[in-house]
């Protein structure tokens, strides 16, 4: 039998060679070499959110998990919930913004109202939240407690009888000293950022407005029933004074000037105390020892909604919902989990008396929401 000639081993060895590589290639690429999906582009994408996000999107663990597993960077601009809400298409165009972060299901909803069908790729996800509190001191707290308005349970303190504060004691200006308030002066009032600017002082107001407007605290108020209550809510804005344009500056300054010898009352949201607590480390008990965290009963969350106005804008609700992401907000920022059950445990934060569980109402509708931050922004609009 005639034996192969070399000139055929070595082509034949050529082909076997030729098919396993390609054969290996295949199967890395896929049978047509178009199967495997292209790589995930790097993308900058331009975001208008609340000022109380600012350091949680400027974290360094934040922006890595971003870059390097979703592969955005993103340019945040803090700006007030309802002022950027109620910018108009062309504008929103014209900055190019992708998305927005309001603080504030109501936000939302006033956005939805005012721009339907604008942005054809529209979608939205709320990805935190925090609740509404009243920050106080102890000498405040402790009179308040005397008089009822305010219970401690589980070393937790509640405000029992919101509207009674408000009725009996706001209205009525009766002062600190009256209800013998230690070394506290001036009428009784809740302090909080400008409700016409800044979600966390609006939140105050539509919690105000539920109580007054209603006999159901638990029910939000129409419009017809909101327009009653309208010049009481004016009295109780003007009552205030001049008041800080957003709630990280406002919540710092009550801090800085004094606590409650600055505003016995102030409202804000549940995060940041947490936030100045994990900033303050080792000299966290300075911070704590003169600020008593009371939840009104009920109150209302704060709602952290992302507004993505395009497609791309979608990948960044998608990586806001990264577990790791949402561990560092909690962790470093006391922004609770709006995407994951179980996600806060509030023994991470054993010398803050924060509440596990909160009675809460809801906000209004979005014509009385406008009808609401209108009455702010003008006083001829209340009555």
């Amino acid at each position: 039998m005639r034996l192969p000639s070399i000139r055929f081993l070595i082509g034949l060895a050529t082909v076997i060679v030729v098919c396993i590589a390609a054969v290996v290639l295949w199967s890395k690429l896929g049978k047509s070499g178009t199967d495997q999906p292209a790589a995930t582009p790097d993308m900058t994408l331009n975001c208008l959110g609340g000022s109380e996000k600012s350091e949680l999107m400027a974290d360094a663990n934040v922006k890595r998990v971003l870059h390097d597993k979703y592969h955005l960077t993103i340019n945040f601009q803090p700006l007030g919930s309802y002022d950027q809400v109620q910018l108009s298409a062309d504008d929103l165009r014209g900055r190019k913004i992708d998305c927005l972060w309001p603080s504030s299901a109501s936000a939302q909803a006033v956005f939805e109202a005012q721009h339907q069908g604008a942005f054809k790729e529209y979608r939205a996800e709320n990805i935190l939240q925090s609740p509404e509190v009243i920050y106080a001191g102890p000498r405040g707290t402790d009179a308040l407690v005397a008089k009822g308005i305010v219970q401690l349970r589980d070393n937790r303190y509640y405000i029992v009888n919101m509207k009674a504060l408000l009725l009996d004691y706001i209205s009525k200006k009766q002062t600190w000293e009256g209800i013998g308030a230690t070394d506290l002066r001036g009428p009784i009032a809740v302090s909080s950022t400008d409700p016409a600017r800044s979600n966390s002082g609006f939140v105050l107001a539509q919690l105000e407005l539920n109580i007054l407007a209603t006999d159901d605290v638990f029910s939000a108020p129409n419009l017809d029933q909101a327009r009653k209550a309208m010049p009481t809510m004016r009295a109780l804005y003007d009552a205030q004074g001049l008041q800080a344009r957003s709630s990280d500056a406002g919540f710092r300054e009550w801090l800085t000037q004094g606590g409650e010898f600055k505003s016995p009352l102030y409202a804000g949201y549940e995060n940041q105390l947490i936030q100045q607590v994990v900033q303050a480390g080792a000299n966290s008990a300075g911070i704590l020892k003169n600020i008593r965290v009371l939840y009104p009963d009920p109150t209302i969350y704060s709602d952290h909604p992302v507004l993505a106005l395009n497609a791309n804008a979608g990948r960044f609700i998608d990586a806001m919902k990264d577990t790791d992401i949402q561990t560092i907000a909690w962790k470093s920022y006391g922004f609770r989990s709006a995407v994951q059950v179980g996600a806060n445990n509030i023994a991470d934060f054993k010398d803050i008396s924060l509440a596990e569980q909160i009675r809460t109402t809801a906000p209004p509708a979005a014509d009385v929401t406008l009808a609401l931050l209108s009455c702010m922004k003008d006083a001829k609009t209340c009555q």
